[in-house]
């Protein structure tokens, strides 16, 4: 971070605003929304101000600036911007010199104001644009129905800070008091309502799992719910497919537990998952089970449901781009074309107890049909194994195949080869994360001028 993002109170206190023009009218018109007391000068523009503020047409004496919360100076021209800074010094009250960021002690943020709920986004003054293109997607994206709920929230604070003193145990009942029935009458502005039926409907928590699919790996590809999830969660129980830039989406004070598998080294049982699962929702926690890919596509979801029902313990999935979608969508290959593929189909490159040795009892004479894709997980240690077989059953040794190591984040790297020459391929060249194999026809469009248009395009 540039800059400290701070929010500041004003209520009841003096702030003194140096300028003139326009530059001076936005600054007011943003103040004037604040409880502060505004006091005004203008020494070279008789601007009208409409606001509730106490006017002047000149330079303020020093004695002026006493007592004031903060000051802001709004020139345009430069030289009376610094006339007015350096009459502003006098009173040592923070400082703030519209787009002249040299001359300021702190700068404005571009502002979501949603009533009592504000959101400021800054970028240290150096990119103010940027701020107000950023504050144009999140207005976009929380509707002026949530000033609602702030004033709600604002008047039920005090009410649940006095019948639960415990910050832990009141965070509970935030969380679960902004997603009752009572937040839902908030929004339609019904807050009297609203807060009380909050202090008559509140009650004990009880625990609950949410499985969520933290998709291939770029954070840009969770979905909506997922990143809310993550917001909410009292415990993170994560493998080893989720990188720290989707963990860092997650809430800070959220307690973590790392249970990464690695083919043939499963550090953390699975039966031990589950129990870690049931655990911590007994405890009355709400916990997320976060998966690369999809939960229930390869990643065992089907099984932790079970046992997590079987527990007695609520528990909801929400889905995620699995591995074979987020890396065909990068590379910009089809896994099904008119021309090329009219079937897919997704295996996992090892059986269950992960050991290589044992043969995968799959319908390899389906799987070697031509005109359909094949898409492997985990089938780096067995891709001698899997070409070997596809061959054996009819699949020609020139089928292309296309290698994607780490698909969809920042250091992905991909390798077109050929059944007949896989096995070498990645002898020479191992991949070092996470790969996946697209075996078919459609492999062959990896490279072409369409295709890589395409990839252009969803990068930049």
């Amino acid at each position: 971070m540039l800059a400290l993002p701070l929010s500041w109170p004003l209520k009841d206190r003096r702030v003194v605003l140096i300028g003139a023009g326009e530059w001076l009218v936005r600054k007011v018109n943003l103040l004037r929304r604040t409880p502060a007391h505004l006091t005004i000068f203008t020494p070279t523009d008789p601007t009208h101000i409409e606001a509730e503020a106490t006017l002047h047409s000149r330079w303020p004496d020093t004695a002026e600036l006493s007592d004031t919360a903060l000051i802001v100076v709004a020139f345009e021209d430069r030289a009376l911007a610094e006339k007015g800074a350096e009459l502003a010094r006098t009173a040592r009250a923070p400082l703030n010199v519209v787009d002249f960021p040299d001359l300021s002690d702190f700068h404005f943020p571009a502002i979501v104001d949603r009533g009592p709920l504000s959101i400021g986004i800054a970028t240290g003054g150096v990119a103010p644009v940027l701020a107000r293109e950023t504050r144009t997607k999140i207005e976009a994206a929380i509707p002026p129905s949530e000033a609602h709920l702030a004033e709600f929230a604002l008047r039920l604070s005090p009410k649940l800070r006095e019948a639960f003193p415990n910050v832990d145990d009141r965070r509970r009942v935030w969380e679960d008091v902004l997603k009752s029935p009572a937040a839902t009458l908030a929004r339609a502005g019904q807050v009297d309502e609203a807060v009380e039926q909050a202090l008559v409907t509140r009650g004990e928590r009880t625990g609950v799992v949410h499985l969520v699919g933290a998709g291939p790996g770029d954070p840009e590809l969770l979905t909506l719910k997922a990143l809310r999830l993550l917001g909410e969660a009292d415990v993170i129980v994560y493998d080893r497919l989720v990188g720290d830039a989707i963990m860092d989406l997650a809430r800070r004070d959220a307690e973590r537990f790392y249970v990464g598998k690695q083919r043939s080294n499963h550090s953390v049982p699975q039966e031990q998952i589950h129990d870690l699962l049931v655990e911590q929702a007994r405890l009355g926690k709400r916990v997320v089970r976060l998966k690369g890919g999809d939960p229930f596509v390869f990643g065992r979801g089907g099984e932790e449901v079970q046992a997590l029902r079987e527990a007695g313990i609520e528990v909801h999935v929400t889905p995620g781009i699995t591995a074979a979608l987020g890396c065909a969508a990068s590379s910009g290959v089809p896994l099904t074309h008119r021309d090329h593929a009219q079937s897919v189909t997704f295996i996992t490159g090892h059986s269950k107890d992960g050991d290589p040795a044992n043969p995968l009892m799959l319908d390899w004479s389906a799987l070697s049909a031509a005109h359909h894709t094949l898409v492997v997980y985990m089938g780096v240690a067995t891709a001698h194994e899997i070409s070997g077989t596809l061959i054996r059953h009819g699949r020609l040794p020139d089928t292309p195949v296309l290698i994607i190591e780490n698909g969809t984040r920042p250091d992905e790297r991909r390798t077109l080869t050929s059944l007949g020459k896989l096995e070498a391929d990645l002898a020479a060249t191992p991949p070092r994360g996470p790969a996946l194999l697209i075996i078919g026809e459609v492999a062959s469009l990896y490279g072409s001028a369409a295709v890589t248009e395409i990839v252009e395009k969803a990068h930049a």
